[in-house]
């Protein structure tokens, strides 16, 4: 192997990831990663065919990465060094991997030869995601082979198809390189062959995203039975932003089936229609009608009544229509496919079944018997009547705690009403407030896009994600709690590479008050042992710490004050110099969250 020969293979792989569409990449710096950083900066200079974005922390890198990838739909790919540079990319791998998001994992490594004996910056990289990406390529120490030259770029595609479909995620690519690590030109006829070999490779590649089609049986039979029970629901979990595109038939199928949407808040679902339930987890179990049939869409949702309610419906027939398994009570029967495409199948096959009774089609009404279409209008009503009296009971139990971080989600919604602004919820309280508050008219500028790490919902990397979501060309804003900002505080180093501007909402309820709510807190537990090792406040100034690292920063105490931050800091005067992110350090009372959906709960009449 030349210099030559490791820099043609180099600005090959270069070449095909601009060739199949790749539009950012995201380098962490290092010397084992040289050539292929060089080769493409070299690329980036001439034909301009993606964003190179480099961040020195490896696992704001991932994260970041992770965030373009699931605003855009579209892979984005990362490049490091050798050793644990790779192993700082696990956290947000393991999301990808759960949430099915594409990413790409380009990984240099030191040559076969160096392995186990020592070398510096050495570990064994093999199979080092194991089971959390879709597949591992191993290139190879470069060499002068025309085969293997070919088999280069055949793997880099392989790869990016892999991480498109059937189910999405991360995949990972292996680069062994050797010293010197300098570019060199061709200098002998084999290099010269070599390198007009990748020249002639290189061409747009069309990669098409590999679809997962639910089986057309197990269609028939759920649309035979939703058909033959007019009393029935769709619980809508988490849901990636590309399902907003599959909202016309979601809700087409809802309407045909005439069953409410119980719409979690990521389900991309919370949209002004008449078939939406937005404030489920208000509504007393006691008060629910229990259903006969239960359609799932995606993952479960995460309402705090959700476990007993689902506990309660353990006999009810449920059917869960994911890209990946969802069944965590192991009673429900799955069809794997495309959720939007098995909405449209759904839709398709109730409204050509027309011995099939359509529960709220008004062609169809006449065809069934009065007691039907009575019991029908009843089901529905019933349903939209309980999320009625669970929003007035929320206003009320709002008034009764005005500086709670309830209140301060309500208004943060509010004021991107109009923005355009993708919303990124952090994990524990803030999704469940989120959830809470939301009501289906929370954007009379188009519904918004929602998007959540549910994927192994941990709370890291919430900054790095966020900043990476604005390649999406759209401002962003970011709820998280106090407890996630701190852990991820380094990020706002990485966020200085927005693409967009970027609100950071940080919900100071002392501590994760989610343990507050959770058995833990009710124990023998003292005070100060759940203070100390559960709660973690951590007794830091958001605003301070931004301001030091090139941040702009605010505080806020009360929510009308929020909206006009959030306001000014997506959408800032003409001409203003502005740091593309601003910290907004809402202070909130500690019990907020759960004195309000206590409150709500006992008002509901």
């Amino acid at each position: 192997m030349t210099a030559a020969v490791q820099t043609i293979w180099a600005e090959l792989i270069a070449g095909t990831l601009a060739d199949a569409g790749v539009k950012t990449i995201v380098i962490s710096p290092g010397s084992r990663s040289t050539p292929l950083v060089l080769a493409l900066a070299s690329l980036k200079q001439r034909e301009n065919p993606f964003d190179l974005v480099t961040i020195i922390d490896e696992r704001a890198a991932a994260f970041y990465a992770l965030g373009v990838a699931r605003a855009t739909g579209l892979p984005a790919a990362l490049v490091c060094t050798s050793g644990t540079a790779a192993s700082h990319y696990v956290p947000a791998i393991v999301e990808a991997s759960m949430a099915n998001v594409p990413m790409i994992a380009i990984t240099a490594d030191r040559p076969p030869e160096l392995l186990d004996c020592g070398a510096s910056q050495t570990i064994d990289q093999i199979a080092l995601y194991g089971k959390f990406v879709r597949g591992a390529f191993d290139l190879g120490a470069p060499v002068a082979s025309v085969g293997a030259l070919r088999a280069v770029r055949r793997k880099v595609i392989q790869a990016l198809t892999l991480a498109r479909g059937p189910v999405a995620g991360p995949v990972h690519i292996e680069v062994p390189l050797r010293k010197p690590l300098e570019p060199a030109a061709p200098s002998t006829d084999e290099e010269h062959a070599l390198a007009a070999l990748a020249t002639s490779l290189r061409g747009t590649v069309s990669i098409a995203a590999p679809t997962l089609l639910a089986d057309e049986a197990a269609i028939a039979e759920l649309a035979a039975a939703i058909a033959g029970e007019p009393d029935g629901v769709i619980i809508a979990g988490s849901m990636p932003a590309s399902f907003a595109a599959a909202r016309n038939d979601a809700l087409s199928f809802a309407e045909r089936a005439g069953y409410p949407v119980l719409a979690e808040m990521t389900s991309q679902l919370r949209v002004p229609s008449s078939m939406t339930v937005a404030h489920l987890d208000l509504i007393p179990i006691a008060h629910r009608p229990t259903p006969r049939l239960v359609v799932q869409i995606g993952s479960e949702p995460v309402a705090a009544s959700w476990p007993a309610w689902s506990s309660a419906l353990e006999k009810v027939p449920r059917w869960v229509l994911a890209e990946s398994w969802a069944d965590p009570t192991s009673n429900a029967r799955v069809i794997l496919g495309d959720p939007g495409a098995s909405l449209a199948a759904l839709h398709t096959k109730l409204s050509a079944d027309r011995s099939a009774p359509a529960h709220t089609f008004a062609a169809d009404v006449a065809r069934r018997p009065s007691q039907q279409r009575i019991r029908t209008s009843a089901w529905l009503d019933t349903w939209r009547s309980l999320d009625v009296r669970a929003q007035k009971a929320l206003e009320q139990a709002i008034a009764a705690h005005p500086h709670t971080e309830t209140a301060m989600v309500q208004a943060a919604l509010t004021a991107i009403r109009e923005s355009g602004a993708l919303l990124q919820v952090g994990n524990s309280l803030p999704i469940r407030v989120v959830d809470q508050v939301a009501t289906t008219a929370v954007s009379r500028g188009g519904p918004p896009i929602v998007l959540s790490q549910r994927g192994a919902a941990g709370i890291d990397g919430l900054i790095a994600s966020a900043a990476g979501a604005t390649r999406s060309r759209r401002p962003v804003l970011l709820i998280l709690g106090d407890v996630s900002y701190a852990h991820d505080v380094g990020a706002l180093i990485a966020a200085q590479n927005c693409a967009a501007y970027l609100a950071i909402l940080v919900i100071d309820n002392q501590g994760g008050q989610i343990f507050a709510g959770l058995p833990v807190a009710r124990s023998e537990v003292a005070a100060q042992t759940l203070e100390r090792h559960w709660l973690t406040p951590p007794k830091i100034d958001p605003v301070r710490v931004a301001q030091a690292l090139g941040v702009r920063g605010a505080m806020v105490t009360a929510p009308e004050v929020a909206v006009r931050e959030i306001q000014d800091a997506l959408n800032p005067p003409p001409g203003s110099p502005r740091s593309p992110v601003t910290v907004i350090h809402a202070l909130v009372t500690p019990t907020g969250a759960h004195d309000v959906r206590r409150t709500a709960l006992e008002l509901f009449t």
